[in-house]
């Protein structure tokens, strides 16, 4: 265990400020990419006891090509196998009835995607943080960051300092590390609320994720759990979000039954639901000097697709590919390094924010035949395999 006592200074080639999942999985990759790395949060980096009972009510569907990024670090062969649920077919039904469906089969794929438990992965990824000998200082509440020619270094409200040649900002959609870099963005509410919640079924799922585009305006999805369990992220219109996550537990589950059309038979709430604001973000650089953003402090999508997680991690695997290629260039902060990091990223996050953030204005739209032309979409991709396969694939990987 590596650990940072109260009175240090260090150096680092690498300072990673932020420990959500993209950030943890960035100080691993880049550690394991041959750099000294230093994580900063300011929370303790602490797992609690895993508690067969109970379930995690925040979820994440990740990827093919995440699952891969995971078991290069360590990370995926160490989550428990029973707390694991495969997506093998996806149903979505639109507003008006139209259906369109995804199956890993016709995409050659064991899982269209794997839904996992926050804590599982903090927990497998916080074991590799160690691991890889990455230096960790937390808790510590950040106080200033500044700039040398050099360096970055960021100074804790404690009296300790910590500089890297590179700083990555992993510290969330209203990034600290990215205010005080300069980068200066707002992320523009959708007016939705994500809840979430846990639900035991009558009966069984058979590893179908389901998902309704709802009249109002509102998203509804239904992730397999492991059993006869699902998970739900009800994406909707903030008054709407609020009287759903006060209700009691069966009046919740009822809800949610009916919204489905009792797909599953009659469930029963087994985790409070918790509520997320839904907010996007498009930033005009995710570089700067000596500085590279990664997951939710570099963008911000809608999770309708369920990739802002998967996003992160590919953040983190591209960022550590460009590091590990770097070739004659020692410094882990040099420009040339950045900008194709900067280039590896663009296309892919601009192309899952276009998909992710037009549905959910095509779907949130009152203008007249907006309707009726959003549900010949879903029917006109249903009826073509190749097109259904071409959209799939940049989620998948």
């Amino acid at each position: 265990m590596s650990a940072a006592g109260p009175a240090a200074e260090i150096e680092r080639d690498v300072l990673v400020a932020g420990a959500g999942l993209p950030g943890l999985a960035a100080a691993v990759a880049l550690a394991r990419a041959g750099l000294s790395v230093a994580l900063v949060d300011r929370r303790p980096l602490a797992v609690p006891e895993p508690d067969p009972a109970t379930w995690d009510a925040r979820v994440y569907a990740i990827s093919p090509g995440s699952a891969a990024f995971l078991r290069s670090i360590g990370a995926w062969q160490a989550l428990p196998e029973e707390r694991l649920a495969p997506v093998e077919t996806m149903h979505i039904e639109g507003d008006r009835g139209a259906l369109l469906r995804f199956d890993a089969y016709e995409l050659a794929e064991r899982a269209l995607a794997w839904i996992v438990e926050e804590r599982a992965l903090r927990a497998a990824l916080v074991e590799q943080v160690y691991d890889a000998g990455v230096d960790v200082v937390a808790p510590a509440a950040f106080a200033s960051l500044a700039w040398t020619a050099g360096e970055g270094t960021l100074a804790l409200d404690d009296g300790r300092r910590a500089s890297g040649r590179l700083v990555v900002g992993a510290d969330g959609l209203r990034s600290w590390v990215r205010d005080a870099a300069g980068i200066v963005a707002e992320p523009r509410p959708y007016g939705q609320t994500a809840v979430v919640a846990n639900f035991a079924c009558e009966r069984p799922h058979d590893g179908v994720a389901r998902q309704w585009f709802r009249s109002d305006g509102g998203i509804l999805a239904w992730l397999p759990l492991p059993g006869a369990r699902i998970s739900i992220v009800w994406s909707a219109p903030e008054a709407q979000a609020f009287t759903l996550s006060t209700l009691d537990p069966d009046a919740l589950a009822e809800q949610v039954a009916e919204a489905g059309g009792r797909a599953l038979g009659k469930i029963s709430c087994i985790t409070p639901p918790a509520a997320f604001p839904l907010q996007f973000l498009r930033l005009p650089a995710v570089v700067a000097h000596r500085l590279a953003l990664v997951g939710d402090a570099a963008h911000g999508v809608h999770p309708l697709a369920g990739q802002g997680v998967n996003l992160g991690f590919g953040d983190a695997q591209a960022l550590a590919a460009v590091e590990s290629a770097r070739g004659a260039v020692a410094d882990a902060g040099a420009p040339i390094l950045l900008e194709r990091y900067a280039r590896r990223r663009a296309a892919p996050v601009a192309a899952m924010q276009a998909v992710t953030d037009g549905l959910a204005r095509l779907f949130g739209s009152k203008a007249p035949g907006f309707a009726m032309l959003r549900n010949l979409g879903l029917t006109a991709v249903s009826k073509f395999p190749t097109l259904r396969q071409a959209l799939a694939q940049p989620a998948l990987r």
